[in-house]
């Protein structure tokens, strides 16, 4: 795959607390030194980076990166998705730099931490196919993400800090905190969860902390939630975290950076094409982190459906996990 020539750079200006923001005219002034030409935007509202990416062919770029975190590149692969292939029967490429409070798809894919490493990445020769999971709610709202989403109680504390946020619940600290907070007043839910696996159908009834499905390895800034998932082997990782207790939810949060979560007899990790999840009223579902309403929610995989620039060169300094 060529490298990109006529790339399209949207910049989440409120990403990482404002960390994007600065990052845009070093970024800039990269560009301008290594004379590739490109078109630089910072966003202005919630859903606008989605639009920039969805008109991004039709204006004649090969290449959209994504400057943010896990919501901004879900805005940019929705929009890259919406919009289609272009003139010439293919969709830009996709890269990323991540500049936000968790980059899990950044992460999933080793990409450097280093901004303007990662920009060279993004916008290199080098790439590769990435699956692009598809949620779909019983309105008939289609959302597709990156990374991973879950129901339950991750998306309990997803709700929450997608609000508005006090100083301290800002980064992995301030995540870690919330979560613990929204552990105290949580109570399990009942699910039905029914999956296509290799082996045939599965359905699974009971109460459950919570229910995540992965493209990735990483969510909630650098939990490795499915430690094997891959964004490119064609499969959702399906973490069920059954009727666990709060203390001793408590003591497994820590390991899940580590995945030593796998090891609970509560915990099972499956492998499935699609899902369903069906639950208790008012049960929360996030994608990447963002709220998409309650449950039931249908979720399936897209594979191959973008190409994303990669660089999976041994010793890089990757996105910290």
């Amino acid at each position: 795959m060529p490298a990109a020539s006529a790339p399209l750079i949207i910049v989440n200006p409120i990403a990482g607390n404002g960390r994007a923001h600065h990052l845009a005219p070093r970024l800039s002034d990269w560009l301008v030194r290594e004379r590739i030409e490109a078109r630089l935007l910072e966003t202005r509202e919630p859903g606008h980076a989605e639009r920039l990416a969805a008109a991004a062919a039709d204006l004649g770029h090969d290449r959209v990166v994504a400057v943010g975190g896990d919501g901004t590149v879900q805005e940019v692969l929705n929009g890259l998705l919406a919009a289609g292939p272009g003139s010439n029967g293919d969709r830009p490429a996709f890269g990323i730099v991540p500049a936000g409070s968790g980059n899990d798809l950044a992460r999933s894919l080793d990409l450097p931490v280093d901004p303007h490493a990662a920009l060279e990445v993004a916008l290199s020769d080098a790439a590769e196919p990435l699956d692009v999971g598809r949620a779909r709610r019983a309105d008939g709202t289609v959302r597709h993400f990156g990374a991973a989403g879950g129901t339950g109680f991750d998306a309990q504390v997803a709700s929450v800090m997608a609000g508005h946020r006090h100083r301290w619940q800002r980064g992995r600290a301030g995540y870690f905190l919330s979560t613990l907070i929204e552990l105290a007043r949580y109570h399990n839910r009942r699910m039905r969860v029914r999956l296509a696996t290799d082996s045939g159908a599965r359905e699974i009834d009971g109460r459950f902390l919570f229910v995540a499905f992965a493209n990735g390895r990483f969510y909630g800034g650098g939990m490795q939630i499915c430690p094997d998932a891959s964004t490119a082997d064609g499969w959702l990782d399906i973490c069920l975290a059954g009727d666990i207790s709060r203390l001793e939810a408590l003591k497994e949060l820590p390991g899940i950076y580590a995945a030593r979560h796998v090891n609970n007899r509560h915990v099972e990790i499956v492998r499935a094409r699609e899902v369903r999840i069906e639950g208790d009223d008012g049960t929360r579902v996030h994608l990447d982190g963002e709220p998409l309403g309650r449950l039931p929610v249908d979720v399936d995989l897209l594979p191959g459906a973008l190409r994303v620039a990669t660089s999976r060169s041994a010793g890089s300094a990757t996105v910290d996990g």
